[in-house]
C-alpha cells in the first residue's frame, strides 16, 4: 500500500484503541508508516536511508518490521518511555501497517519464521485494492469527525 494510505489507516487504529483520543490518531499515523524503514525506495526510507538501508540488507522488504514481534517490541520499548496510551497507538499503527500489506501481498508476519501471510495479487489489483482502503479511510475518519462535532 502507499504510505499515505498506511498513516490514514494507523490514524484510525490509534484513535480506536485510545477510545477516541486525537493524540492517539497522530502517534498511530506516524507509526502507520513505520514498518517500510526496511525499504530505502519508500516515502520514508528516503528520508531516513541511514536507517533504511541497514535494515533492508540485513532483514529485506516486508519481514521483520512487518512482524508481530516488531509491533510488540516497538510498544515495549515505547512504553518505557511515555505513557501506555502511546505504547498501544504505536503497536496498533504498525499492526493496521501490515494488515495493508497483507492485503496487496505476503509478509513475515510471525518473523523469525520464513512463514508469509498474505493475500497475493495481480499488480494491476495494487492499485485497486490501495484507493478502495484509501477512501473507506477516509470516509472513516470523516464519518468520526461528523459525529464528534455533532
Amino acid at each position: 500500500m502507499e504510505w499515505s494510505t498506511h498513516a490514514l489507516s494507523g490514524m484510525v487504529a490509534g484513535y480506536t484503541v485510545t477510545g477516541g483520543d486525537w493524540r492517539g490518531a497522530v502517534v498511530g499515523g506516524i507509526a502507520g508508516v513505520l514498518p517500510d524503514l526496511d525499504e530505502p525506495k519508500s516515502k520514508f526510507g528516503k528520508v531516513f536511508f541511514f536507517i533504511a538501508i541497514p535494515l533492508n540488507s540485513i532483514f529485506g522488504h516486508r519481514t521483520f518490521t512487518h512482524s508481530l514481534l516488531f509491533s510488540l517490541l516497538a510498544g515495549l520499548f515505547i512504553y518505557l518511555f511515555t505513557d501506555w496510551w502511546v505504547a498501544l497507538s504505536v503497536s496498533a499503527g504498525i499492526l493496521s501497517h501490515i494488515a495493508g500489506d497483507m492485503l496487496t501481498g505476503k509478509v513475515k508476519f510471525f518473523y523469525p519464521s520464513a512463514k508469509s501471510v498474505g493475500i497475493p495479487i495481480p499488480s494491476f489489483g495494487f492499485t485497486w485494492i490501495d484507493r478502495i482502503t484509501r477512501l473507506l479511510l477516509v470516509l472513516t475518519i470523516g464519518w468520526i469527525v461528523i459525529t464528534k462535532v455533532i
